[in-house]
């Protein structure tokens, strides 16, 4: 059985119901994976490449919404557990391509079944045009936030990497 939302939530803003969300997705997801010895930010590093393939550094941080040198610690340490590879990338001389270990894909797989859980378990309860309207509003506030940035100092913007 599902607690009660606290009388607090139910007439809380929506900055607030947004971190809410957040907060217990990242708590479900977080519990989920457990039992895998992964961090939330690895889980998405193997999401990425199971569905898009290989890539460089850059572009996959910016798919897990991470930093470079986050990303770059955290693709290292997956390397040390077997779990990703690198090579140089055929096209680029200097870029490193990284990818799922061949032994690593049942367990991308695994994965992807527990997102689509989660995914599905998420949106329970709320319509196609309810979920069209929230992402709608949703991405509006996005776009307000990221309007309110501009012209901010880097300090004062914040980072990227907080939102993983």
């Amino acid at each position: 059985m599902q607690e009660p939302m606290p009388d607090l939530l139910t007439h809380a803003g929506l900055g607030t119901l947004a971190a809410a969300v957040r907060r217990r997705l990242k708590h479900v997801v977080a519990a989920r994976l457990a039992p895998y010895d992964l961090s939330l930010q690895q889980f998405w590093v193997i999401l990425v490449l199971l569905e898009k393939g290989p890539s460089s550094l850059h572009p996959l941080a910016q798919q897990v919404w991470m930093d470079d040198p986050t990303a770059s610690r955290v693709v290292k340490a997956m390397v040390g557990r077997g779990l990703l590879r690198t090579q140089p990338d055929p096209k680029h001389g200097r870029r490193i391509l990284i990818s799922l270990a061949p032994t690593a894909l049942p367990l991308a797989q695994e994965l992807q079944r527990l997102s689509a859980e989660i995914k599905s378990s998420l949106v329970e309860g709320i319509d196609l045009n309810e979920q069209a309207m929230m992402r709608r509003g949703l991405l509006a506030m996005i776009g307000n936030l990221d309007e309110m940035m501009i012209g901010l100092p880097a300090s004062e913007a914040g980072d990227e990497s907080a939102a993983s």
